[in-house]
This record gives C-alpha cells, sequence and structure tokens, in this order.
C-alpha cells in the first residue's frame, strides 16, 4: 500500500519531481484537516529544493527558515512516516540541500524496494524546473475567486 509520504518520497529522490511532492502532501495535508504538522514541513522542504533549483536561493533559505520554526512541533509526525528528525535537523544546516530523504531504517529499506518499480519521468529537466509555469491554474483561480465573493457577502 503507498501512502501519500511514500508517493512523496519516491517522487523526491526518483524523478527530484519537488512540485509534484508538495502536490501530493498539500492535498493530504488538506484532506487531513492541516493537523499533520510532518506534512506542513516536507511541503516546505520540498519548496526549498524546488526555489534551490531554480536559482532563487533566497526563496529556498525562507522556506528553510519556515519549517524550521514548525520542526520541534512536527517531530512526532514526522517520526511516524519514517523521518531521522535528527538527521533532517542536521541536513537543514547544509548548503546545497541534500538529495535524499533522511529516513529511519526500516522505512529506508521499504523505499529502495519500490524503487525500482517507480515509473520514471516522461518530464524533461526543464519541465521539472518550471513545473509551475506548465500547469493547469483553473481550479486554483476559481476557488480564489470562489472564496473571495464569499468573504464580500459575509461583510454585508
Amino acid at each position: 500500500m503507498s501512502t501519500p509520504f511514500i508517493q512523496y518520497t519516491l517522487l523526491f529522490e526518483c524523478h527530484a519531481d519537488y512540485f509534484e511532492c508538495h502536490e501530493v502532501l498539500e492535498e493530504a495535508w488538506q484532506d487531513g484537516g492541516r493537523s499533520n504538522l510532518g506534512y506542513a514541513v516536507l511541503i516546505q522542504y520540498a519548496v526549498a529544493h524546488y526555489h534551490a533549483r531554480r536559482g532563487n536561493t533566497s526563496g529556498a533559505k525562507k522556506s528553510i527558515m519556515a519549517l524550521r520554526q514548525k520542526l520541534s512541533l512536527a517531530v512526532t509526525d514526522l517520526e511516524t512516516v519514517g523521518i531521522d528528525v535528527g538527521a533532517f535537523a542536521r541536513d537543514l544546516e547544509r548548503w546545497p540541500l541534500p538529495e535524499v530523504l533522511p529516513l529511519d531504517d526500516t522505512t529506508r529499506q521499504r523505499i529502495e524496494r519500490l524503487k525500482p518499480t517507480f515509473e520514471p519521468t516522461t518530464l524533461t529537466f526543464d519541465e521539472l524546473v518550471h513545473k509551475h509555469m506548465y500547469r493547469d491554474r483553473t481550479p486554483v483561480v476559481t476557488e480564489r475567486l470562489r472564496a473571495l465573493e464569499a468573504r464580500k457577502k459575509a461583510r454585508r
């Protein structure tokens, strides 16, 4: 059985598709009522990698600073999915950021067994680097307009 975290990890390590990592965990985080702070930290970690690869060092480091503030609150959630939190904290001090997640031994073994079965990406490097430019934003824009309209009605 694949979990959002397993999917995130395979996308992170096999494809370096940091944008999709964000999307996978964002959906799971939202579905869980935003209660899993481990997911919030990992989402920001993927965002930091995405910014770094695009040459936006400032954006990457801001993401790292934001996730550091949440890290102590997310320890249990991170350990539950298989992150070695001590190694993760040390990795946040490294630059460039590591391209492999700091997993506990059991989770690392599981991921390594799954990697050969994970379909390769069909995206070019340019598509991975600039993935936000290639996606359909219609649902996001529609939802933002709906929320704006709801706030306007609530003020009346």
